[in-house]
């Protein structure tokens, strides 16, 4: 469905970032006239306003309007007076450094018509550094909303008072999207609408300027959503960073900022607090994000031990991939319990489902779906684990443009689960942690595995040449395989975390999956002829972050807990 938005744009010096910006638009897969533009320019002294009224293309939008201030009142402020000027239902906040990808629109309207009311912004995608926040890989939900790329619906907008104009800039979103999701509403990542955000320029001060206001937004913030605790917390970290980089400049700032902070009107909402950041952070800010320039068929082997509920989960994170030409082999141990779940919730994708009817174990049930596959390249994903939307794209566009590679692998959280209910599936994700990271070493794969089962992509060629997993193996067999292929490939690293996998978290399931693990490995350890094991203390990244508790039920993410850190070497 195509329907009219308002397109909001605050400018202040933004010259070097106009032409590529409306030449974006331009090109949209979307009618220009269902698209009215209005920017707030905040007293640009370069040629902002110029350029932006020179547009010899301006007539094509459904409007096109400029309206310039006085002063520079701020991102929020300014962008309240631009949602004052226009009416349409849905609003598209942009930052003027972007650049929209030709489908960004298109897919982000199409996102939104899907969704029922109780859904009221939606982020983009950012292109070539996402931004690193958790979100949920089923639901696609998200605690806070960047504002450089968000749709708004405009009831949702007003009904929350807008952007709150004492925050000049930095930290304006993040105060919005929780007062959002206050009032009752969902906010939704949308990984299929990207948009290239040229986040930092080149000049070092106007980056140190940044880092200062974004900190100081986090104290104000702290001091109105937050608690005692994380006031003092704020200010002991602000404290620290000042000492380390011996920046004056900052302690001046804040001083002067104290008042301000301190008159700041408390609210009953509660904030989320992570260092300096507002949700837990996914390793790979630093990857540089781009699409393929091949899209081969990737087949996706799911095992499942009939637990249909549990699946659905899993089906869900390959349907939300931002990678489409997927080939998904279910194979199912024992009875076709999930073929019906299969048939009728997941129809619009390329799926096919093989039960054996009889328990054969699990390693025997990636055999047979390896057996199954089709495409170029290979990826396992057990039913109870999951995959962020941009998964396979990375695996997909590091290969290709690493063609020395045949297999890759990224980091996963690993995710201690509290199992409440199977029917209906409720259960609770005692934290997010990255439990092993670390570059390939043939050596230390012989010592532990260090990449989970669905980290893995792999060539078909491999498989035609060294075959399949060793069955005489119920546990560790994805160890033992990635063994066999190290003994003729090398694996290429890519620091980015793009899966979760769940682990036990009840007692007794630790002990009987750690009695378990322990007999297996040594029979690996014999198989392999390895001796002597030990650690590298210098050559290992092993790391354990406990990093943030959430309650998950029935995968809607209700609240965050605490927040921990810790490090283990």
């Amino acid at each position: 469905m195509q329907i009219s938005i308002d397109i909001i744009v605050v400018i202040y010096n933004s010259e070097r970032w106009i032409e590529d910006f409306l030449n974006s638009l331009k090109i949209q897969h979307y009618p220009l006239d269902k698209i009215h533009l209005t920017f707030i320019d905040n007293n640009s002294k370069d040629s902002s306003y110029e350029l932006l009224n020179s547009c010899i293309f301006k007539d094509k939008f459904g409007s096109y309007e400029i309206f310039k201030q006085e002063k520079n009142i701020g991102f929020g402020a300014a962008n309240n007076i631009g949602v004052s000027k226009t009416n349409q239902s849905y609003i598209y906040f942009l930052n003027i450094d972007t650049k929209l990808h030709q489908d960004t629109l298109i897919n982000l309207i199409n996102q939104a018509m899907e969704d029922d009311v109780a859904v009221g912004a939606w982020e983009s995608r950012q292109f070539p550094y996402e931004h690193p926040k958790h979100y949920n890989p089923v639901t696609l939900e998200i605690s806070w909303s960047s504002a450089a790329a968000l749709l708004v619906r405009r009831e949702c907008f007003q009904k929350i008072g807008g952007f709150d104009k004492e925050i000049f800039m930095y930290g304006e979103d993040v105060d919005l999207s929780w007062r959002i999701r206050n009032a009752g509403y969902k906010i939704l990542y949308v990984p299929k609408s990207i948009i290239y955000h040229y986040t930092f320029g080149k000049n070092n001060v106007n980056r140190e300027n940044e880092l200062l206001n974004i900190i100081n937004s986090n104290l104000f913030l702290r001091f109105r959503y937050g608690s005692f605790k994380d006031i003092i917390l704020g200010y002991v970290m602000c404290l620290l960073w000042a000492i380390k980089h011996r920046n004056l400049k900052l302690g001046r700032k804040l001083i002067k900022s104290f008042s301000k902070i301190f008159k700041s009107k408390r609210s009953n909402i509660v904030g989320t607090f992570c260092g300096w950041n507002y949700e837990i952070h996914r390793l790979g800010h630093d990857f540089h994000n781009a699409l393929p320039l091949e899209t081969p068929l990737v087949s996706i082997i799911v095992r499942t031990n009939q637990r249909p509920e549990m699946l659905k989960e899993a089906l869900t994170t390959i349907k939300n991939q931002t990678y489409q030409n997927i080939e998904i082999i279910v194979v199912e141990d024992g009875f076709p319990i999930s073929k019906e779940l299969v048939e009728n919730n997941f129809k619009g994708l390329n799926i096919k489902y093989y039960a054996t009817n009889e328990k054969v174990g699990r390693t025997k049930l990636a055999n047979i779906g390896l057996a199954l596959a089709t495409g170029k390249y290979f990826n396992f994903l057990d039913d109870d684990d999951l995959l962020y939307a941009d998964h396979i794209e990375v695996l997909v566009t590091s290969l290709i443009n690493n063609h020395s590679y045949k297999i890759a692998y990224t980091i996963a959280f690993e995710t201690p689960t509290k199992l409440i209910s199977m029917d209906p599936y409720i259960y609770e994700e005692v934290c997010y942690s990255i439990e092993f990271n670390s570059k390939f070493d043939k050596q230390l794969l012989l010592i532990q595995n260090y990449f989970p089962i669905q980290s893995v992509l792999f060539s078909k060629e491999i498989y035609d040449e060294l075959g399949g997993m060793d069955e005489t193996l119920e546990v560790l067999e994805d160890w033992d395989y990635w063994l066999k292929l190290s003994t003729k490939y090398e694996f290429l690293y890519i620091e980015k975390i793009t899966s979760l996998y769940k682990v036990p978290f009840q007692k007794k399931a630790i002990l009987k999956r750690k009695q378990e693990l322990v007999e297996q490995t040594k029979y690996i350890r014999k198989k392999y002829a390895v001796k002597n094991v030990k650690l590298p203390s210098k050559q290992i990244n092993f790391k354990k972050k406990i990093i943030s508790n959430f309650k998950i039920n029935q995968c809607e993410i209700i609240k965050i807990l605490k927040f921990k850190i810790k490090q283990k070497y």
